[in-house]
Parts: structure tokens; C-alpha cells; sequence
């Protein structure tokens, strides 16, 4: 039990350092091209190399199936190209408190798309998740700054690509084994950073020890080790367990950027940001068991 406790807090340091290396990224000079370009090339790589010689040969994968990993691998590249571009205009610490509303338009979208009820809990929890937004924005502007729009947008839209990667990966994971959904997100968002930068070459620039600096550090510290330690964890632990102690993954930015970016909240958006995880803590406490909207009305198709 303790080893499986170990697993999510490494796996959360993981998570809770990629706003890290990528607002490190861009204060050296790098471009999100590059960076993107570099965690997925490098974490590919490596999946791919860790599944040929492994027993396992090959990735199996129906042909039913391999549309819907298609699409979660879309849906996890516009999450990360969002999610680099809101660090670009804004804090990682605020980016990264952003994106962990997903689970609260994950309620939204049940009750939109799946006409799903919205329990005293629930609404709850979007009535202080809702505040503590307003508060990230600083609309009371206690401090006199005025925040980025446009990193405040590309934050919220990277929490709603995650929301449906995450209604779709419940449904996944019943077609496919965890490495292989990895694998193949990490290789369709290769090729979706190399359709839409196809003059990306990671060889030429005098950023290149930089660049694979921070390559191999959003790859495999933040993306390989963090998926097997939470994969590994929530074998363990089960997924109710494993989901509330992720919630500790904000606030291990927030100390991450202070010690090493240096950056500092106002006292109204560190207040926004904990009714946000707060928010996010309450509704995972109510029913957690329960399975995603998305997966029930596929179960209900079948």
C-alpha cells in the first residue's frame, strides 16, 4: 500500500513539473515547435523501444479501435499545443491550476451532451469552482495587474481537450491495454507536430543542448515515469485512492515555480486556486466508482 502511495506522489511530481521545464523552455529561447516536436519524438521513441523488447512484441490494435485512438491522440495534442501556448502568455502555475478544472467540464459535458443530473454535490462544486476561476483572472484586481486573456483562453481550452481525453480514455482502456493508448497518443501527436511545423528540424540552432535538455525532461521525467509510476499506483491503490492524492499535483507546481521560476501569486488567485482544487477534491470524493457518461452510453450501444 505504502509503494503504491509513492508511485502517485512521483507521478505527480512528474505532471507538476512539466509547466516547469516549458516555461524554462521558453525563457532560454526555445520555441513551442521545438518543444513539442522534442517530447514526443523522444517519448515515442522510447515507448516504442521499450515495447520491441519487452515480451510483448507489436502494438495490438483492432481495427474498430484504432479511429478512437486516432481521436485521443488528436484530443491529447490540442491539450499540449493549448497548454504550451497558455505557459507562453501566463504563469505555469496558473496554466497548470486552469487545466485542472477538467474534471468539472467533464460534469458540464454529462449534463449537456448525456443529460445527466447534476447531483447537490456537483453543483456545488461548479459554484466554487466557477468563483475560484474569477479569482485566478484576479477580477478583483487586488493586485493591479492585469493577467493574459489569451493565456486565460488557451489554459481553459487545454482543460477541455483533457476533459474529453479523459471520457474517451475510460472507454479505451477496455480496448486497449494502458502502454498501447500511450504509445500510440505519443506517436499521433509526433505526426500532428510534424503536419502542422513540417519545417521542424531539432538538428541545426545554437539552442540545441537547451532544446534537448528540456526534451528529455518534458519526455521522459513528465511524461514515460509519471504514466508507469500512476498506471503502477492505481493497480494498487484503485482509482478512488489514486485520484484524490493526484489532486496534490497543483500545488507541487505552485512550489516548483517559486523555487525555480521564481514566480509568485497574488493572495486572491492562490485563493482561487485552492477552491479549485477544493472543488475538484469534493467531486471526486462523490461517487468516484462511478464510471464516465462516455462509457456507460457506449456500454449501452453495444
Amino acid at each position: 500500500m505504502l509503494n503504491g502511495y509513492l508511485l502517485i506522489i512521483f507521478a505527480a511530481i512528474g505532471y507538476g513539473a512539466l509547466p516547469i521545464f516549458v516555461k524554462w523552455g521558453y525563457n532560454l529561447g526555445l520555441t513551442m515547435d521545438l518543444m513539442l516536436f522534442s517530447r514526443f519524438f523522444i517519448a515515442s521513441s522510447l515507448m516504442v523501444f521499450i515495447r520491441l523488447v519487452s515480451r510483448k512484441k507489436g502494438f495490438k490494435i483492432s481495427k474498430s479501435c484504432f479511429v478512437l485512438l486516432t481521436l485521443q491522440g488528436l484530443l491529447f495534442f490540442g491539450c499540449s499545443y493549448s497548454y504550451f501556448l497558455s505557459i507562453k502568455y501566463m504563469s505555469a502555475t496558473l496554466t497548470n491550476i486552469l487545466l485542472y478544472t477538467y474534471p468539472l467540464m467533464v460534469v458540464l459535458m454529462s449534463a449537456m451532451i448525456f443529460k445527466e443530473k447534476i447531483s447537490f454535490v456537483k453543483g456545488v462544486t461548479l459554484l466554487i469552482a466557477f468563483f475560484g476561476c474569477l479569482l485566478v483572472v484576479d477580477v478583483v484586481n487586488m493586485s493591479g495587474q492585469k493577467i493574459s486573456m489569451p493565456g486565460f483562453f488557451y489554459g481553459v481550452l487545454s482543460a477541455l481537450f483533457y476533459a474529453l481525453y479523459n471520457i474517451l480514455g475510460q472507454y479505451l482502456c477496455e480496448k486497449a491495454d494502458p502502454f498501447t493508448v500511450s504509445a500510440s497518443t505519443s506517436i499521433i501527436c509526433l505526426f500532428a507536430t510534424i503536419a502542422i511545423y513540417p519545417s521542424t528540424n531539432v538538428f541545426l540552432g545554437h539552442t540545441q543542448l537547451n532544446l534537448w535538455i528540456v526534451g528529455l525532461g518534458t519526455a521522459i521525467l513528465c511524461t514515460v515515469i509519471p504514466l508507469f509510476c500512476y498506471q503502477k499506483g492505481l493497480s494498487l491503490l484503485g482509482a478512488s485512492r489514486a485520484s484524490i492524492l493526484s489532486t496534490m499535483e497543483p500545488a507541487i507546481t505552485i512550489v516548483l515555480a517559486g523555487f525555480i521560476l521564481g514566480e509568485t501569486l497574488t493572495s486572491s488567485q492562490l485563493l482561487g486556486g485552492l477552491l479549485i482544487i477544493s472543488g475538484v477534491l469534493l467531486l471526486k470524493l462523490d461517487k468516484l466508482e462511478r464510471p464516465y457518461p462516455f462509457k456507460r452510453h457506449m456500454s449501452h450501444k453495444a
